[in-house]
């Protein structure tokens, strides 16, 4: 997020409007300076295409005949530039509160985006019954301390207008993105026509870089994959591995009788997959579901990634990787992030070694929770697991017993006593082919806390 200054914008506007940096400058120095006289007058002030700062009954607009002499005569200035100038202005005002930057104008205030996200509401016709509430955005107006002296305090108030209300209202709707090999492909269309239909906004692309930009800038509600697109693992892992897309929901279309083929190397997981052929109306179904589900999910967690590899050294390495940029970015001070990685290489070791066998037909599945307190981790191997309560239940004797097997040449235990050393909580399912480790961000103090650490399990 950037703070923009109108010093900073007026290069870029004077570029769009075609007139020179110093009459735009000239222009929106005589737009701020009217806006802050008429406000301080008492009447409020519509700004074409942005809004209304409101402070009285009385509207004028700018620009507007209500507003010549008070801009172009009083400062010699042309209607041509002035029209010109406060469009593009408007527009790069626009541009930027949307993209979440913050705008500052010397002297008369802020604006920045407000988002309320989709969040579970009471129903207010159905008494107990629940519905999704869709992202709603709004701009925040904070006026400069001098314009709250001229106005002599009073409660000034912004209303989006225009191409700004417009803006806003569109993305009051959830949005989807549809990420295809090709845009026109029948079956796409016939997704894309069934979505809007049902109040949705889809975006389409066909590449990377167009779907990296809509995450970065848009709220995006669901993502839909189809896997024949060439840069299809990298729109998942992109979304997956960052904060802000990590909690949006995904949708994998999968093609029919390619399931095998399709999990033959490292594979980033959506939420659902769908093998075709399906009825458009089960993933419509299925991205409602996922919607309530995941809005429920954001009030915990700030990330959830799942991820599942063969059993192969390659893989396991880019695990490893993996695992040390999310833990890099979970909260957790250096030596922490060192702790986590310890445990979590030691675990895919074990899945691979003791539980996989290192057969390559059999996959490793993790998965990866941070909430604010802690981060968890899941790992699953296809084995049959063992009793591990022969290691880290109860605690003493445990170094005797793991000395006493490898007295018969049997392997085990030290790994387990490494993780138990490295994380806060070390869980095994009853089978003993889950283990799921729990670091916190611990503060003095905190130690007792992290026993009552929750375990989870994907859904």
């Amino acid at each position: 997020m950037k703070t923009w200054t109108a010093a900073e914008i007026i290069p870029e506007v004077a570029r769009a409007t075609g007139v020179d940096d110093a009459t735009t400058k000239r222009v929106v120095d005589a737009i701020l300076e009217f806006v802050r006289d008429t406000l301080a007058g008492g009447s409020s002030v519509s700004v074409n295409d942005l809004g209304t700062v409101r402070n009285g009954a009385k509207v004028i607009s700018v620009p507007g005949a209500d507003s010549q002499s008070g801009i172009e005569g009083k400062h010699g200035l042309n209607q041509s530039d002035v029209s010109k100038v406060a469009g593009g202005m408007a527009d790069a005002l626009i541009a930027k509160v949307m993209r979440h930057d913050v705008v500052d104008l010397e002297g008369f205030g802020r604006l920045r985006l407000s988002e309320r996200k989709a969040s579970i509401v009471p129903d207010s016709s159905h008494q107990g019954v629940k519905t999704i509430a869709v992202t709603k955005r709004s701009v925040d107006f904070s006026p400069a301390p001098a314009l709250i002296d001229s106005v002599n305090g009073a409660n000034l108030q912004f209303e989006a207008g225009g191409k700004l209300k417009e803006q806003l209202e569109t993305a009051r709707a959830n949005k989807i993105l549809l990420a295809c090999k090709d845009a026109e492909d029948y079956f796409i269309k016939t997704i894309e026509y069934h979505f809007s239909k049902a109040g949705w906004i889809v975006e389409v692309v066909t590449a990377m870089d167009q779907a990296k930009q809509y995450l970065i800038e848009d709220p995006i509600s669901l993502i839909i994959v189809d896997c024949v697109m060439p840069e299809a693992d990298q729109v998942v892992e992109y979304a997956k591995t960052h904060k802000k897309t990590s909690l949006v929901p995904i949708l994998e279309m999968l093609p029919a009788g390619k399931e095998k083929e399709w999990f033959k190397t490292f594979r980033f997981l959506g939420n659902e997959q769908l093998s075709q052929p399906f009825e458009v109306k089960q993933m419509l179904e299925l991205g409602e579901r996922e919607l309530e589900r995941s809005t429920e999910e954001q009030a915990v967690f700030e990330q959830e990634v799942y991820f599942r590899f063969p059993t192969e050294d390659k893989w396991i390495d880019r695990a490893n990787e993996i695992a040390a940029r999310l833990f890099a970015d979970s909260g957790l001070n250096e030596g922490q992030q060192v702790q986590a990685c310890t445990a979590f290489r030691e675990s895919c070791s074990n899945a691979a070694q003791h539980g996989n066998r290192h057969r390559k037909d059999r996959f490793v599945d993790v998965e990866y929770y941070l909430d604010a307190r802690r981060l968890t981790v899941v790992v699953r191997d296809q084995g049959k697991g063992f009793d591990w309560r022969l290691y880290i239940a109860p605690a003493e004797g445990a170094v005797d017993r793991v000395r006493d097997r490898r007295a018969q040449g049997k392997l085990g235990g030290l790994g387990i006593m490494l993780m138990t050393k490295c994380v806060d909580k070390v869980e095994y399912n009853d089978e003993g082919n889950r283990i799921t480790l729990t670091k916190f961000k611990e503060a003095p103090g905190q130690k007792a806390a992290a026993q009552a650490a929750p375990a989870f399990q994907r859904r």
